[in-house]
């Protein structure tokens, strides 16, 4: 179903599917390879910040918001 053709979803049935799988304790492992990846991606320099200003971004001649 395309998300917002059909009817609402009952409240309670919906609250009752959520409560039941977040009420659950964690049962599981991440595993060794979450590690190894940390430990690749250790040596990699974050990005600098970007900010995009108003400035920035301009329309184009058919209206469209394009970056300058």
């Amino acid at each position: 179903m395309v998300s917002g053709t059909g009817p609402a979803p009952n409240q309670a049935d919906t609250v009752a599917f959520w409560r039941g799988l977040w009420s659950e304790p964690v049962n599981h492992s991440e595993g060794s390879w979450t590690e190894a990846v940390a430990n690749e991606c250790a040596s990699i320099t974050p990005m600098d910040p970007v900010v995009i200003t108003p400035d920035d971004v301009v329309r184009d001649s058919t209206g469209c918001i394009t970056t300058g």
